[in-house]
């Protein structure tokens, strides 16, 4: 059973976050948690450092009251789901549930920097947990018909194939995406056969002379021509403290994509 858990504070997007996390558990038979964590207000104090100022107790109480009325409009039918409230900042809660999690559910980012950004870097870089892109979107993603893959060998690529393995094995239909150039890799057909995946189609996307942005939005384009439910790829990047240490094809993909993303650094 596929393990799950959505990161939420209460504000911003917590609803179609939570609505993707729970299509998907239901998808694919998983069990999610959903785990409120508190917010802080992050001023910057020099060229590389934050000051964290702890948040009001009123501010937190109506971020526990959002968060609790989103998961009550989202989850409360969902089987086995719990919310947890976490007397903890984002980071320390990614510390603490990435060992027991396959999977951690997080709302599509909409800046590349500031606290959002760092803890979704230190979820993909710092725990090496896959991470779930949920989309600002209202669709449930109750089932998963089509997948995108996309290959490029590395072993960052190969990590985000091994964890999206229950979803491909529920997809009806998959579709590798490649640069354009690239052959058909034989070795990654034969891998997916031997799971039981196939038949899939490899698909190209982009040219030669695309900035790392520009890889980002023919990939995005690419994923939206397949109609395909989930995108999964490899991040690439690391983590630099306050900083968003994204390529800048994974940044465009994690601040813009339409459909939930599953990524592996």
């Amino acid at each position: 059973m596929l393990s799950l858990v959505a990161l939420i504070d209460g504000w911003g997007n917590d609803a179609a976050c939570l609505r993707a996390a729970a299509g998907m558990a239901r998808a694919l038979g998983g069990k999610l948690t959903v785990a409120h964590f508190k917010t802080a207000d992050v001023l910057p104090v020099g060229a590389m450092e934050m000051a964290v100022i702890p948040t009001s107790s009123v501010s937190d109480q109506e971020a526990l009251s959002r968060a609790e009325s989103a998961y009550a409009e989202e989850c409360s039918q969902l089987p086995d789901c719990c919310l947890e409230t976490m007397d903890c900042g984002v980071g320390e809660a990614i510390k603490y549930l990435s060992p027991y999690h396959d999977v951690i559910v997080l709302e599509r980012l909409l800046e590349t920097d500031g606290p959002d950004a760092t803890a979704f870097s230190a979820a993909l870089f710092d725990s090496r947990c896959a991470v779930l892109v949920s989309p600002s979107s209202r669709r449930s993603y109750d089932a998963v018909r089509h997948v995108a893959l996309a290959w490029n060998g590395t072993a960052q690529a190969g990590r985000a194939l091994r964890a999206a393995m229950p979803f491909l094995r529920k997809a009806a239909q998959v579709t590798v995406l490649q640069r354009s150039g690239s052959t058909e890799d034989a070795g990654l057909k034969r891998y997916l056969a031997d799971h039981g995946i196939e038949p899939i189609t490899f698909k190209a996307y982009g040219n030669g002379n695309l900035t790392g942005r520009g890889w980002g939005r023919a990939l995005l384009a690419a994923t939206t021509d397949t109609e395909a439910d989930l995108l999964v790829m490899g991040a690439y990047g690391s983590s630099i403290g306050n900083l968003l240490g994204f390529g800048r094809a994974t940044e465009k993909i994690v601040s813009s994509a339409p459909v939930p993303v599953l990524l592996s650094a």
